[in-house]
């Protein structure tokens, strides 16, 4: 399970955003990975990488300064699982160091899984920082293809867009009322604020469509915020990814460590 919000605006006034950019990761805790970092052999690539056993480089977001991209996956859950199971982390390193138009490497992706249905399934969404533009793609058969979404502001969950988990629907609602207007003069309380929803774990029910897909943990899977201590699994990670009208990048990420607390660290770059 993981959660994503997008304000996008392509023609920021002075002083104000092009992207902003926010997300958990839920995931097992034991799991191992590594924090966002730069990727040694990527060149302008940032982000946490997966060190599961096979699915090692495979990430969940991540950014290139160089291509001006934002890749992310999040799963998409109560569909049957591919057969041949391939790694869906490799395919946002892929997709942030491709020659190929957003709209074209999408429009490739959506062949391969018409034609094969090669990796288990996710929604993904892909980023041009340069003309703030937001593709959608999932996976599934009857998808018709990838999506440019011009909305201004964008909410993701582990549904389909077309019938989102409540808390994604009221998660919007509320990051709307914090984005907007939000001015570079006050990022650090921006950052601040955004942090703290990130972190709310109000659960958000009854949601038929969430007990549809997740029928035996619901009720832990309704908040912005996951904690299912018994299955020991939940958010580890908060991402934040800001682009100001100067095109300065700011990636801030939360990270839950083993003696359960977090680790922050920002990266400040300026897209080439």
């Amino acid at each position: 399970m993981c959660i994503l919000f997008i304000y996008q605006n392509a023609n920021p006034s002075t002083g104000c955003y092009r992207l902003i950019l926010i997300a958990n990761r839920d995931e097992y805790y034991e799991r191992p990975a590594n924090p966002a970092h730069f990727w040694e052999n990527y060149p302008g690539c940032l982000g946490g990488i997966d060190m599961e056993p096979g699915r090692e480089g495979g990430s969940w977001l991540a950014l290139n300064y160089k291509t001006g991209r934002v890749g992310v996956i999040l799963n998409l859950n109560g569909v049957p699982k591919s057969s041949v199971g391939k790694g869906r982390g490799f395919l946002i390193r892929d997709y942030l160091s491709n020659s190929e138009s957003t709209e074209k490497y999408a429009t490739d992706l959506h062949k391969i899984n018409q034609e094969t249905q090669a990796y288990n399934p996710y929604n993904f969404i892909m980023v041009d920082l340069r003309s703030s533009s937001v593709y959608y793609l999932n996976s599934l058969l009857n998808f018709p293809g990838p999506m440019r979404i011009s909305d201004k502001t964008l909410a993701f969950g582990n549904s389909g867009i077309e019938k989102p988990y409540k808390k994604v629907s009221i998660g919007k609602e509320n990051f709307e009322k914090i984005v907007n207007d939000a001015s570079t003069l006050q990022q650090e309380q921006l950052i601040e604020n955004l942090i703290q929803f990130l972190k709310l774990e109000e659960r958000h029910l009854p949601d038929d469509e969430l007990k549809k897909r997740s029928s035996q943990a619901f009720n832990e899977l309704s908040s912005i915020f996951v904690r299912h201590e018994i299955a020991k699994y939940g958010t580890r990670t908060h991402s934040i990814i800001l682009v100001d009208d100067n095109y300065q990048i700011t990636f801030v990420e939360e990270t839950l460590e083993a003696n359960s607390s977090w680790k922050r660290q920002t990266f400040n770059i300026h897209l080439d």
